[in-house]
């Protein structure tokens, strides 16, 4: 959609100015059920999937009759998946990479379906993430339903709204030259500890990941109001401030992070690391807006440097 081009175009040139900051990424890594539509001509074109090990993806293709034929699924390196399976009807692809994979050269996959149409095959690029999964991918041969093309034009304004909204808060950001939000304040050492609702994250409350990349010494969450986006709704900013121990802690970068409910669909979060950091230690704080509903549920929240390869999860996370 033109909107949507615009709004994400103009949001990355205000990013170039933010360095410091760590932000959503465009599409088509957006969270929520992907519409892929093959073109009947080759075109050179390998449409990407974004994988997270430990985390399955279902590629679902769209036929009255069988649409894949038997045996007619390529995956290279597939021994670093943990599953690679096809239901009873050839409808329902589902891979799951194997914890601890990230492969440095995007994995090929090559269906080949069974009808003789057009086309007779098609390829995609499995591009492992430490986070950021798609998780179920449609995949069309033939032209879209009406109601298909109308739920998907739906999605695609939300997605446009969300990015005009954040196109405001960039600006605004841009033009001071510092963040807005609890992280600002933060940044600006004028956030007042005992002025807002805050709680202390302990052992008690908090679960980590064998594979962590640093220790945790300290973290603590926050809440604040948040302006309502539609009428009677009730909006929070939450955050959470974090404090990593470990060899070379001061020298990690957090590229992103990532805020997952209980059985939901990750959220990216805004990431602010502090530039003054002692020997050993790194403090890093990830900000979101929820509604007063989704606050008081349990989220897992996940960090990751450029590599993808140094990441932190925090499981149980809660807020006042």
């Amino acid at each position: 959609m033109p909107a949507l081009r615009t709004a994400i175009a103009l949001l990355l040139s205000l990013h170039v100015a933010l360095p410091a900051f760590a932000q959503p990424p465009p599409e088509p890594w957006e969270p929520g059920v992907r519409h892929l539509q093959l073109s009947p001509s080759a075109t050179g074109e390998v449409p990407e999937l974004r994988i997270t090990p430990g985390v399955a993806l279902t590629v679902e293709f769209d036929s009255q009759v069988r649409p894949l034929r038997q045996g007619g699924v390529e995956l290279e390196e597939r021994g670093r998946f943990r599953r690679v399976s096809l239901d009873e009807e050839g409808h329902v692809l589902t891979l799951v990479l194997a914890p601890g994979q990230m492969p440095d050269k995007p994995p090929r996959l090559t269906v080949h379906f069974a009808d003789g149409a057009v086309p007779a095959s098609a390829t995609f690029s499995l591009v492992a993430h430490p986070a950021q999964a798609q998780t179920h991918v449609q995949v069309y041969r033939q032209p879209r339903s009406a109601e298909v093309c109308c739920a998907q034009a739906d999605v695609e304004r939300e997605k446009a709204q969300r990015c005009l909204v954040e196109l405001e808060r960039t600006r605004a950001e841009a033009s001071a030259r510092r963040p807005a939000g609890l992280i600002g304040l933060r940044s600006q050492g004028l956030l007042d500890w005992d002025g807002m609702p805050k709680k202390v994250l302990d052992n008690a409350t908090l679960t980590r990941a064998p594979a962590n990349a640093f220790e945790l010494a300290k973290a603590t969450a926050f809440r604040s109001a948040a302006p309502p986006r539609q009428e009677g709704e009730g909006r929070v900013r939450v955050a959470v401030l974090l404090r990593f121990e470990g060899p070379g802690a001061e020298d990690w970068k957090a590229e992103g992070a990532q805020l997952a409910s209980r059985g939901g669909v990750g959220r990216h979060v805004t990431v602010w690391q502090s530039p003054a950091n002692d020997p050993g230690f790194t403090e890093v704080m990830v900000e979101t807006e929820l509604t007063e509903e989704e606050a008081r549920g349990h989220f897992t929240l996940k960090l990751w440097d450029a590599s993808g390869t140094r990441t932190v999860t925090l499981g149980g996370v809660t807020f006042p």
